[in-house]
């Protein structure tokens, strides 16, 4: 299995709606897909882990790439993996931030996030609850 993680650039014009129909779709297609991952927005970025089959985390990449509601998309970690971080979520999201310290925690307290990627997600959340808003 494959499982990367990106950053790119909101849409400055990108609303709750919009937010909520990639949502729609991911959930949608990451069941059909047998994906899982989740997806960070912090008012200005989009932070993603996505997992599963490589070749269906890749043809959604070329997906994600292509959607207009974002720019900038960049790779920052990708890389062979045996389990899941996010096997429970078809793609975990809180607009508030509100569970995703807990289950960020818990899922590196129980080895089943790496370090690493708890500590940069950890981050880019924390520059959410800095720069509230858009």
């Amino acid at each position: 299995m494959l499982s990367v993680i990106y950053v790119s650039v909101a849409d400055p014009l990108i609303r709750d709606k919009d937010i909520a129909d990639i949502l729609i779709a991911a959930r949608r297609n990451n069941l059909r897909d047998g994906l899982t991952g989740a997806l960070i927005y912090n008012g200005h970025n989009f932070m993603q882990l996505l997992e599963g089959p490589a070749k269906a985390v890749d043809t959604c990449l070329d997906v994600i790439r292509a959607d207009p509601r974002h720019n900038g998309m960049t790779e920052i970690r990708r890389r062979i993996i045996e389990v899941r971080d996010f096997a429970e979520w078809s793609m975990l999201y809180d607009p508030g931030f509100a569970g995703y310290g807990e289950n960020l925690a818990r899922l590196a307290a129980n080895a089943r996030l790496d370090a690493e990627d708890e500590k940069m997600m950890s981050n880019f959340i924390a520059l959410g609850r800095r720069y509230p808003g858009k």
